[in-house]
């Protein structure tokens, strides 16, 4: 049986969209340092600059 989801949790499709976009820009941080192509410097140097994005430009 399907548990029904808590109204209080939804997220906005902009959340929803935030969310994604830093999913994706981790993975192809992550990508790009394994297999060479940046340093682990620069590699987290991305990884912070990906963490402190805002959702919302002018937020």
């Amino acid at each position: 049986m399907a548990k029904s989801r808590n109204p209080a949790v939804q997220i906005s499709q902009q959340e929803k969209q935030y969310i994604l976009e830093q999913l994706w820009l981790s993975y192809y941080n992550d990508t790009l340092y394994e297999k060479g192509l940046i340093t682990e410097n620069e590699c987290n140097r991305m990884r912070i600059r990906i963490q402190n994005r805002t959702a919302v430009s002018g937020q």
